[in-house]
Order: structure tokens, then C-alpha cells, then sequence
């Protein structure tokens, strides 16, 4: 029994083929003799008290219920994935906080320029136009190369994936993209709006 979906392997054998100085240990999976949530606590503790008893008796004896690994896979998962949302978070908002802070100053850079075009009868709306461009390209390229990454990363990590459990990959996978375009395309869509603002300006 394990929270992860490991299997090392079970080799059946007639009972002539070995003999009892070579057994290492037995062990017995069973269910439960309780259908509420209650009455399988309550087996649970009886047969810990009765191994911890035969322990000081010593005889070892290792006793693991589907409750115990349960509450143990939830306790790692819960600190894996606040580990992973912390520096996720915090690299994803220093990113695109860096090329806001960079397109912001190119803006601040360019305005005399976009003043010359408005003076040689450039539209505004085209003005616009390619200042969305020009931003909309400086933030997709490093958002692309993080997606190639990711694939060949979850590509590679596949296996080792598999054991915690593919299930829920994909709804991950969502709700991971969903919140990358939410921040990141929130930091996009408020650095076009103070750039347009900075060559508005007089």
C-alpha cells in the first residue's frame, strides 16, 4: 500500500522453491470491516495499539491504513504545492515586472519619434496599433520559450510524474495556464495602457 502508484514488482513462486529461513516478512492487506468513517477510525487505532503491544514485545510490526497514507499524501501535497506556487508566483511577477519596467522606458524613449509621426500625418489608431505590436511581441517571446520548456520539461519528468499520479495533470496544466494569463496578461495589458499614455503625452 502506498499513496503513490508504485509498483516494484511480485514474483509468485511454488511453495517448494523456497524455504522459511529466507523469508524477510509477511504482510497482510485487508479490508475494512466498517463502512462509516467512524467504525474504520476506530479499527485503525485497535490494530496500531496492537502493534505498537507487539513491538515492545519484540516482534515488529508495521501497520499502514488507507486513512494514514491518505492524510500523509494530502499533508506532502499541501507543501509540494506551496512551494511550487510560491516561486512560480514570485518568478512569474519579477518577470513580468521586468519587461513592463523595460517597455515602459523604451516608451519614454520613443515618444519624440511618435511625436514626429503624428507630425507627418500618422493615424493614431496605426499609432496604437504598433505600440500593441511592439509590446505584444517583447512579451510573447519569453512567454513562448517558457512553453517549449515546460513541454520537453513535463515530456522528461514523465515518468516520475507517474508515480505521484497523472490523473489530474491536464486540470493542472489548465488552471496553471489560466493563472499565468491572468497575471501575465494583466501586466501586458497595463503596460500598453501607460505606454499609450507616456506618447499621448505632451
Amino acid at each position: 500500500m502506498s499513496s503513490n502508484h508504485v509498483n516494484y514488482g511480485i514474483f509468485i513462486v511454488p511453495d517448494e522453491a523456497v524455504d522459511e529461513s529466507i523469508r524477510k516478512e509477511n504482510i497482510l492487506i485487508a479490508n475494512y470491516k466498517a463502512n462509516d468513517k467512524e467504525g474504520k477510525r476506530n479499527i485503525e487505532e485497535a490494530l496500531i495499539n496492537a502493534a505498537n503491544e507487539e513491538y515492545l514485545n519484540k516482534i515488529y510490526v508495521n501497520a499502514s491504513t488507507k486513512i494514514s497514507l491518505y492524510e500523509a499524501s494530502v499533508g506532502l501535497g499541501a507543501l509540494v504545492t506551496f512551494i511550487g506556487l510560491y516561486l512560480g508566483i514570485i518568478f512569474l511577477t519579477s518577470s513580468a515586472v521586468i519587461l513592463a519596467l523595460k517597455e515602459l522606458s523604451e516608451s519614454a524613449d520613443n515618444k519624440e519619434r511618435f511625436n514626429m509621426l503624428r507630425k507627418i500625418g500618422t493615424d493614431e489608431k496605426m499609432l496604437n496599433k504598433a505600440l500593441f505590436r511592439q509590446i505584444a511581441i517583447f512579451f510573447i517571446f519569453p512567454l513562448l520559450i517558457a512553453i517549449i520548456h515546460s513541454i520537453f520539461g513535463i515530456m522528461f519528468c514523465n515518468y516520475i510524474l507517474e508515480t505521484f499520479g497523472d490523473e489530474k495533470l491536464l486540470s493542472s496544466i489548465i488552471m496553471t495556464s489560466i493563472f499565468i494569463l491572468i497575471i501575465y496578461g494583466g501586466y501586458f495589458l497595463l503596460t500598453y495602457l501607460c505606454s499609450k499614455n507616456i506618447i499621448k503625452s505632451k
